[in-house]
Protein backbone atom coordinates (compact mmCIF):
# COMPACT_ATOMS: atom_id res chain seq x y z
CA UNK A 1 0.00 0.00 0.00
CA UNK A 2 1.48 3.03 -0.79
CA UNK A 3 1.74 5.98 1.67
CA UNK A 4 0.00 9.28 1.53
CA UNK A 5 2.54 12.09 -0.26
CA UNK A 6 3.50 14.46 2.78
CA UNK A 7 3.85 18.40 1.83
CA UNK A 8 5.25 21.02 4.30
CA UNK A 9 3.85 22.16 7.20
CA UNK A 10 3.20 25.79 7.77
CA UNK A 11 5.65 25.61 10.77
CA UNK A 12 8.19 24.18 8.81
CA UNK A 13 7.62 26.40 6.18
CA UNK A 14 8.03 29.52 8.58
CA UNK A 15 11.01 28.20 9.71
CA UNK A 16 12.36 27.94 6.20
CA UNK A 17 11.34 31.41 5.13
CA UNK A 18 12.80 33.00 8.47
CA UNK A 19 16.30 30.96 7.93
CA UNK A 20 16.79 31.88 4.32
CA UNK A 21 15.37 35.19 5.25
CA UNK A 22 18.63 35.73 8.22
CA UNK A 23 20.99 34.13 5.82
CA UNK A 24 20.04 37.12 3.11
CA UNK A 25 20.29 39.52 6.04
CA UNK A 26 23.93 38.56 6.68
CA UNK A 27 24.77 38.20 2.90
CA UNK A 28 23.60 41.97 2.26
CA UNK A 29 25.16 43.19 5.48
CA UNK A 30 28.26 41.36 4.31
CA UNK A 31 27.77 43.14 1.06
CA UNK A 32 27.05 46.15 2.24
CA UNK A 33 30.31 46.06 4.70
CA UNK A 34 32.79 45.25 1.99
CA UNK A 35 31.43 48.06 -0.40
CA UNK A 36 31.40 50.55 2.37
CA UNK A 37 35.45 49.78 2.99
CA UNK A 38 35.92 49.50 -0.75
CA UNK A 39 34.66 53.69 -0.94
CA UNK A 40 36.47 54.27 1.62
CA UNK A 41 39.68 53.20 0.34
CA UNK A 42 39.06 54.33 -3.06
CA UNK A 43 38.24 57.82 -1.81
CA UNK A 44 41.38 57.45 -0.06
CA UNK A 45 43.44 56.80 -2.78
CA UNK A 46 41.80 59.61 -5.19
CA UNK A 47 42.84 62.24 -2.24
CA UNK A 48 46.18 61.00 -2.25
CA UNK A 49 46.62 60.97 -5.83
CA UNK A 50 45.42 65.02 -5.41
CA UNK A 51 47.29 65.25 -2.66
CA UNK A 52 50.74 64.24 -4.95
CA UNK A 53 49.49 65.83 -8.46
CA UNK A 54 49.01 68.94 -6.19
CA UNK A 55 52.41 68.92 -4.36
CA UNK A 56 54.13 68.04 -7.93
CA UNK A 57 52.73 71.06 -9.21
CA UNK A 58 53.41 72.96 -6.59
CA UNK A 59 57.27 71.86 -6.85
CA UNK A 60 57.23 72.87 -9.79
CA UNK A 61 56.35 76.32 -9.26
CA UNK A 62 58.37 76.80 -6.78
CA UNK A 63 61.51 75.72 -8.76
CA UNK A 64 60.65 78.18 -11.58
CA UNK A 65 61.80 82.02 -9.56
CA UNK A 66 63.52 84.09 -12.36
CA UNK A 67 66.78 85.85 -11.07
CA UNK A 68 65.16 89.14 -12.46
CA UNK A 69 65.95 92.46 -11.32
CA UNK A 70 63.59 94.92 -10.53
CA UNK A 71 63.73 98.61 -8.39
CA UNK A 72 60.54 99.24 -6.39
CA UNK A 73 59.08 102.32 -5.05
CA UNK A 74 61.14 103.07 -2.42
CA UNK A 75 63.96 102.94 -4.47
CA UNK A 76 65.44 99.72 -3.49
CA UNK A 77 67.43 97.33 -6.32
CA UNK A 78 65.65 93.54 -5.82
CA UNK A 79 65.41 90.45 -6.84
CA UNK A 80 61.66 89.96 -7.96
CA UNK A 81 60.68 87.85 -5.16
CA UNK A 82 58.06 88.83 -2.31
CA UNK A 83 56.96 86.57 0.18
CA UNK A 84 55.21 86.71 3.62
CA UNK A 85 53.70 83.58 5.24
CA UNK A 86 50.19 83.69 3.35
CA UNK A 87 51.79 84.23 -0.03
CA UNK A 88 54.51 84.67 -2.53
CA UNK A 89 54.99 86.24 -5.59
CA UNK A 90 57.89 86.02 -8.63
CA UNK A 91 58.89 86.46 -11.90
CA UNK A 92 58.79 83.03 -13.71
CA UNK A 93 58.97 81.36 -17.13
CA UNK A 94 55.61 78.96 -17.94
CA UNK A 95 56.30 76.12 -20.64
CA UNK A 96 52.73 74.87 -20.24
CA UNK A 97 51.03 78.56 -21.08
CA UNK A 98 53.99 79.92 -23.27
CA UNK A 99 57.22 78.15 -24.88
CA UNK A 100 58.90 81.57 -25.80
CA UNK A 101 60.98 83.60 -22.94
CA UNK A 102 57.59 85.06 -21.85
CA UNK A 103 57.87 86.40 -18.28
CA UNK A 104 54.80 85.99 -15.94
CA UNK A 105 54.35 87.34 -12.50
CA UNK A 106 53.44 84.21 -10.81
CA UNK A 107 51.47 84.44 -6.87
CA UNK A 108 50.50 81.36 -4.19
CA UNK A 109 48.29 83.33 -2.10
CA UNK A 110 45.94 82.10 0.63
CA UNK A 111 42.33 83.51 0.08
CA UNK A 112 39.84 83.43 2.77
CA UNK A 113 36.06 81.79 1.79
CA UNK A 114 32.52 81.99 3.96
CA UNK A 115 31.15 78.47 3.01
CA UNK A 116 27.98 76.34 4.82
CA UNK A 117 30.77 74.93 7.25
CA UNK A 118 32.15 78.49 8.20
CA UNK A 119 35.44 79.81 7.49
CA UNK A 120 37.71 77.56 4.81
CA UNK A 121 40.89 78.44 3.45
CA UNK A 122 42.40 78.05 -0.30
CA UNK A 123 45.27 77.88 -1.97
CA UNK A 124 45.34 79.90 -5.62
CA UNK A 125 47.60 80.52 -8.13
CA UNK A 126 47.69 83.79 -10.02
CA UNK A 127 49.46 84.97 -12.58
CA UNK A 128 49.72 87.42 -15.68
CA UNK A 129 52.53 88.44 -18.27
CA UNK A 130 55.37 90.66 -16.60
CA UNK A 131 55.36 94.26 -18.19
CA UNK A 132 58.83 96.17 -17.67
CA UNK A 133 58.04 99.23 -15.43
CA UNK A 134 60.36 102.13 -13.65
CA UNK A 135 59.35 101.34 -10.10
CA UNK A 136 57.09 98.16 -8.57
CA UNK A 137 54.92 97.99 -5.76
CA UNK A 138 54.50 94.67 -4.38
CA UNK A 139 51.10 95.91 -2.90
CA UNK A 140 49.47 97.26 -6.33
CA UNK A 141 50.99 94.19 -8.01
CA UNK A 142 49.12 91.92 -5.86
CA UNK A 143 46.17 93.90 -6.32
CA UNK A 144 46.13 93.52 -10.25
CA UNK A 145 46.69 89.88 -9.93
CA UNK A 146 43.76 89.39 -7.85
CA UNK A 147 41.90 91.78 -10.07
CA UNK A 148 43.14 91.23 -13.97
CA UNK A 149 45.31 87.82 -13.54
CA UNK A 150 44.66 84.49 -14.35
CA UNK A 151 43.67 81.92 -11.46
CA UNK A 152 43.89 78.32 -10.70
CA UNK A 153 42.68 77.35 -7.31
CA UNK A 154 44.95 74.84 -6.29
CA UNK A 155 43.62 73.23 -3.27
CA UNK A 156 40.18 73.98 -0.97
CA UNK A 157 38.52 73.78 1.63
CA UNK A 158 41.47 73.96 4.12
CA UNK A 159 40.66 74.06 7.88
CA UNK A 160 43.47 76.79 8.31
CA UNK A 161 45.80 78.18 6.07
CA UNK A 162 49.34 77.00 4.69
CA UNK A 163 52.67 78.82 5.78
CA UNK A 164 55.07 80.11 3.79
CA UNK A 165 58.74 80.19 4.83
CA UNK A 166 62.05 81.10 3.43
CA UNK A 167 65.40 79.66 4.35
CA UNK A 168 68.08 82.41 4.45
CA UNK A 169 71.99 82.08 3.88
CA UNK A 170 73.51 84.63 5.99
CA UNK A 171 76.69 86.30 5.34
CA UNK A 172 78.41 84.17 8.07
CA UNK A 173 77.76 81.07 6.34
CA UNK A 174 74.72 79.96 8.90
CA UNK A 175 71.38 79.30 7.57
CA UNK A 176 68.11 80.51 9.16
CA UNK A 177 64.28 79.89 7.81
CA UNK A 178 62.29 84.06 7.68
CA UNK A 179 58.37 84.16 7.26
CA UNK A 180 59.07 87.14 5.20
CA UNK A 181 61.37 87.85 2.24
CA UNK A 182 61.32 91.29 1.10
CA UNK A 183 63.70 93.61 -0.81
CA UNK A 184 66.22 91.06 -0.83
CA UNK A 185 69.21 91.30 -3.68
CA UNK A 186 68.89 87.20 -4.22
CA UNK A 187 66.19 84.14 -3.98
CA UNK A 188 65.55 82.29 -0.77
CA UNK A 189 67.63 78.80 -0.58
CA UNK A 190 64.84 76.66 0.03
CA UNK A 191 61.60 77.42 0.49
CA UNK A 192 58.93 75.82 2.85
CA UNK A 193 55.28 75.05 2.51
CA UNK A 194 53.52 73.72 5.30
CA UNK A 195 50.55 72.56 5.50
CA UNK A 196 47.75 72.31 8.42
CA UNK A 197 47.44 70.32 11.03
CA UNK A 198 44.59 68.57 10.86
CA UNK A 199 45.25 67.84 7.11
CA UNK A 200 46.63 64.32 7.13
CA UNK A 201 47.05 63.49 3.31
CA UNK A 202 49.31 66.62 2.82
CA UNK A 203 52.72 66.74 3.62
CA UNK A 204 55.48 69.77 4.41
CA UNK A 205 57.29 70.82 1.27
CA UNK A 206 60.82 71.82 0.80
CA UNK A 207 61.82 73.10 -2.67
CA UNK A 208 64.89 74.87 -4.13
CA UNK A 209 64.63 77.30 -6.81
CA UNK A 210 66.57 76.18 -9.67
CA UNK A 211 69.10 79.19 -9.61
CA UNK A 212 69.92 78.22 -6.01
CA UNK A 213 70.07 74.61 -5.76
CA UNK A 214 74.17 74.35 -4.69
CA UNK A 215 73.55 77.63 -3.03
CA UNK A 216 74.25 75.51 0.63
CA UNK A 217 76.67 73.81 -0.97
CA UNK A 218 78.17 76.52 -1.75
CA UNK A 219 78.16 78.15 1.57
CA UNK A 220 79.69 75.51 3.32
Amino acid sequence: MKRPCRGFTLVELLVALTLASLVAMLAYGGLHVALRSWNSAELRQQEMERSYLTQALLRRLLESPQPYSVRDDEDVQQVAFFGDEEQVIFAAHLPALDDSEQLYWVQLVQDKQITAKGLAWQLELRYMPLMEMEELNWALLAESLASDGEREVLVKGLPSAWRFAYLELRNDGELDWQTQWQQQPGLPVLLRLTPPRRQRAAAELLVAPRDMAYAIFKGR
